[in-house]
């Protein structure tokens, strides 16, 4: 017997079928590829923190200097969401009547005053955080800070601390609050047709992502400093718009409805990776989680939370499936996932679901206590040979010691097939659940020209299995037209 072996799982899902860099595969959900150990191994679970007191998609998360998580619905509420690690507790406090909260940030004055700042379709609107922020119900909000300039026209109005300033997007000008308080509603403009929809501070100076009004096949990064007189630089994105920036190692964006992330560093426009099936991100839909960039993805086959970054110098840059949301899970369909935050090492992600005339709307954390069950597909292998088929008589998963509660099973598929099928054990079963045991045989016995091995994993509580290793063993027999 020939052996094919597996035994590198950190290069993440590929952008092809039957190749990749090292450790990649084709398909996966809810691995850990990132842990010290280059094993397959359960991610974390994600559960609902609330489904009941938020009635609007949340679009904006502001971790708060006062340890507070600050969120920001469609139709003007405002919650709070605070208290211990493992289960927050979520609380109305504010309702805009203005309706439509579009952007969201915090602000520290020269006078020491910290404001939470938010805009809606005309007007930007603040509160005092510095004497009595956690006091609920907020009764000190000035609704009508400033109006004049704004655009009601703009879908979005991101904020972001850069360059000394608050920043502001107004369609396709720049608003900005400085240092001492000094407001100007229209500090740069990026010409007609550019809305812009997405802000991130990086050095000095601020970028903005942007699409177009008149919804052509392009976005815009560009990046402008208070002292200058105009934007300094300008790149095209060869999609329908930036949806949201987001910088670790590198500097990414997602953009367009495809599921492509870019590099948004002015230089290169070739898309870095795709998510399988599509979708996009909010422009709050970004954030950093253990040193790697994360998107809230939605629109597309695989809603939930997706990674793309490496941890460690000597590893590849890899997309990964990192958390599929509770719902989800449920089997409901999320339709959109409104913003991801990080807050205190806590992912948090809002999300809205829709059963044919209802909605609902939540948000979820990623769990410190729970794993979920996980799944590895691998890419399709013919051994150089695509013409000859050829026959797979058994897989063995060696793994650590099997955690009591937990066990996996094995899948395959020839030439192509739509379905997977499962492998059976010994005993004509197709799952491996014995306590303790290091190494696991399913059997095959099935000839094909292209083979694909995959994994289910299934996690008990804080425990996983974890498998160090696949190996299929062939025949050496081929078959010119079995």
């Amino acid at each position: 017997m020939i052996p094919y072996t597996i035994r590198t799982f950190r290069g993440g899902i590929s952008d092809e079928s039957d190749k990749g860099v090292s450790g990649a595969f084709k398909h996966g959900q809810s691995l850990n590829i990132h842990g010290r150990d280059d094993i397959l191994q359960c991610g974390s679970s994600v559960v609902t923190v609330d489904s009941t007191t938020i009635t609007d998609l949340i679009q904006y998360m502001v971790p708060s200097a006062d340890g507070s998580l600050y969120c920001f619905g469609s139709t003007g509420s405002i919650y709070s969401v605070a208290g211990q690690k493992d289960d927050p507790a979520v609380t109305f406090i504010y309702n805009d009547e203005s309706g439509e909260i579009k952007g969201a940030g915090e602000f520290q004055l020269s006078d020491g005053i910290r404001y939470m700042f938010w805009a809606t379709a005309t007007q930007y609107s603040r509160r005092d955080m510095s004497t009595g922020g956690k006091d609920y119900p907020w009764t000190n909000v000035t609704v009508n800070w400033k109006t004049d300039k704004i655009s009601s026209s703009a879908v979005w109005h991101p904020m972001a601390i850069a360059s000394g300033s608050l920043m502001i997007g107004n369609e396709e000008g720049l608003s900005t609050v400085d240092f001492d308080g000094n407001f100007d509603p229209l500090r740069l403009n990026v010409r007609p047709g550019n809305r812009i929809k997405t802000l991130e501070e990086r050095g000095d100076y601020v970028v903005l992502g942007s699409d177009r009004s008149d919804g052509s096949e392009e976005g815009h990064i560009w990046s402008w400093i208070v002292t200058a007189q105009n934007y300094v630089q300008k790149k095209r994105i060869p999609v329908q718009g930036v949806n949201t920036l987001v910088t670790t190692e590198n500097a990414l964006l997602q953009g367009g409805d495809n599921g492509e992330i870019f590099p948004a560093d002015f230089e290169n426009a070739v898309a870095l990776a795709r998510i399988p099936g599509g979708g996009q991100a909010y422009p709050a839909g970004s954030s950093i989680l253990d040193d790697i960039a994360v998107f809230g993805i939605f629109g597309g086959t695989y809603p939930g939370i997706w990674s793309y970054g490496r941890k460690h110098k000597n590893r590849p840059n890899s997309l990964n499936y990192e958390y599929r949301l509770a719902s989800t899970v449920a089997g409901s369909s999320i339709s959109t996932i409104g913003a991801i935050s990080v807050l205190n090492g806590n992912l948090f992600a809002s999300w809205g679901t829709t059963d044919g005339s209802t909605s609902d709307y939540g948000v979820d954390q990623v769990s410190s206590t729970t794993r979920a069950n996980a799944i590895y597909e691998g890419l399709e292998f013919d051994g150089g040979s695509p013409h000859l088929s050829k026959l797979v008589d058994s897989v063995a998963l060696v793994m650590s010691p099997l955690v009591s509660g937990t066990s996996v099973s094995v899948k395959f598929k020839q030439n192509k097939e739509t379905d997977w099928r499962y492998a059976v054990l010994g005993d004509a079963t197709t799952t491996f659940s014995v306590a303790n045991e290091t190494m696991a045989i399913f059997n095959l016995g099935k000839p094909g020209r292209i083979y694909e091995v995959g994994v289910e994993l299934n996690a008990s509580g804080a425990s996983s299995p974890e498998i160090h290793a696949i190996v299929s063993y062939l025949s050496k027999e081929t078959f010119e037209f079995a």
